[in-house]
């Protein structure tokens, strides 16, 4: 549990200190607070070019550094990016992940996204239920439906 309060924490922190990176006239701007699946069921939030996710199996946060637009018909418009990113389970397992995904707005200030994650895990295992292995490499993925403020 302790362990559990410290990255809830971190968590926070690391989304407030990204604020100030695009803080602008409008403080909210720039904002997406969602649901959606990555981390298991969860809370999702997008601030500038950070993506944080905290859910029931643990917590991730990636910096998308390339974001480009592929198409745009009336309100519909669809990017594609690529993170770079880490992620800690609540089991105490962590690891680094390079999502590559797709967003798409699809009403005033809605999105949804899919991405695809590839992630190299160090495994905790304390739990007896895993195999035994330290490392292993993986693909996940995460979808999702966010409101912009």
């Amino acid at each position: 549990m302790k362990n559990f309060k410290i990255v809830v924490i971190n968590f926070i922190c690391i989304l407030m200190l990204a604020g100030t990176v695009v803080a602008e006239e409008n403080a909210l701007k720039g904002i997406k607070l969602g649901f959606g699946f990555d981390q298991g069921f969860g809370v999702t939030a997008t601030l500038g070019k950070f993506n944080g996710f905290l859910g029931n199996d643990g917590v991730a946060v990636d910096y998308i550094f390339i974001k480009e637009k592929l198409s745009e018909v009336d309100l519909e418009v669809l990017h594609w990016y690529v993170g770079g990113g880490g992620f800690i389970e609540w089991d105490g397992s962590f690891g680094a992940r390079l999502p590559v995904g797709a967003e798409l707005y699809f009403a005033e200030n809605l999105d949804v996204y899919a991405q695809i994650i590839p992630r190299l895990k160090f495994n905790n295992n304390s739990n007896k239920n895993r195999h035994n292995d330290n490392v292993d490499f993986g693909l996940d993925f995460g979808i999702g439906v966010r409101h912009q403020f």
